[in-house]
């Protein structure tokens, strides 16, 4: 083992001051939804979200049907 990889002791980044750092904001799901004041609205932020998921999903369906497929044919 070499000497290369030892603490030299120099600061590559100085991250002693992170008070600038943005926090992420907490809001519960009262407050979102008192935001969603529109059935209308509601339903676009409903069918957007379920819209997201199935296309997720469907990546998941397809990349699992290739594999099954690829299995098959390497195995017959």
């Amino acid at each position: 083992m070499t000497d290369e990889f030892d603490d030299d002791g120099r600061t590559i980044a100085d991250m002693s001051d992170l008070r600038g750092a943005v926090k992420p904001e907490h809001r519960s799901m009262s407050s979102i939804a008192n935001e969603l004041q529109d059935d209308e609205e509601r339903a676009m932020v409903i069918l957007g979200t379920l819209k997201a998921a199935l296309s997720v999903g469907l990546v998941y369906v397809v990349i699992f049907g290739i594999v099954i497929a690829i299995m098959v044919a390497a195995w017959t």
